[in-house]
């Protein structure tokens, strides 16, 4: 699964973002760029964070609603069939940056750190809009999870869909053919690099 996500933006961050995605510059101005950046944290569900669409960059909300809860993972197996998600996963797919992603290993909740060779992964994702108790409408992202394979099945049973650079534009394309987004969807990262947080490193104040 992925509940949490770390994400630092400058704007040669977010240039080099549209570059990867093969964007036009130009289409931005430079007030709205600047509106994406912000200092190094850690995105939760329920909280704003970019998201990229075929039509662009967007600031958009973590987590579907559903009753009182959010559902921030949506599963790659049954995407297309699971009714909060099918229409989305059809013709609403959006890539979500990270510069590495959490995952909590066992009952001792054990941290590790998980990122790839580049400086951004772009998680997969579905999002939509949705109505807000007060009449307002949200845009809301969901990040797509598989099976964890090799290493990462020792920590976490599921791993978020990490798009590769070169199915970036199918995959955000809303007419490309279900059977090439299945198998995107299937794909998985051929390098992670894991981490595991060390609690006994201590703090130097000199």
């Amino acid at each position: 699964m992925c509940g949490r996500f770390q994400l630092e933006l400058s704007m040669d961050d977010i240039l080099n973002i549209i570059d990867v995605l093969g964007e036009v510059r130009d289409r931005y101005s430079e007030e709205t760029l600047s509106s994406y950046t912000h200092e190094k944290k850690d995105i939760y569900p329920g909280s704003k964070s970019l998201i990229v669409t075929g039509e662009g960059l967007h600031r958009s909300t973590w987590g579907f609603p559903l009753h009182k809860k959010l559902v921030f993972n949506a599963r790659g197996e049954s995407i297309f069939e699971k009714p909060m998600f099918r229409k989305a996963a059809a013709s609403s797919r959006c890539l979500v940056p990270a510069n590495l992603f959490y995952e909590w290993q066992g009952k001792e909740k054990i941290k590790h750190f998980v990122r790839t060779p580049d400086q951004f992964l772009f998680m997969g994702g579905v999002f939509e809009k949705f109505a807000e108790n007060d009449g307002s409408i949200t845009q809301r992202f969901s990040i797509i999870t598989g099976p964890s394979r090799n290493e990462m099945s020792a920590i976490h049973p599921r791993t978020p869909l990490i798009v590769s650079r070169e199915d970036i534009r199918t995959f955000l394309n809303p007419e490309s053919p279900q059977d090439e987004v299945r198998r995107i969807i299937g794909s998985y990262p051929e390098k992670l690099l894991i981490t595991k947080e060390d609690h006994n490193a201590q703090l130097s104040m000199f």
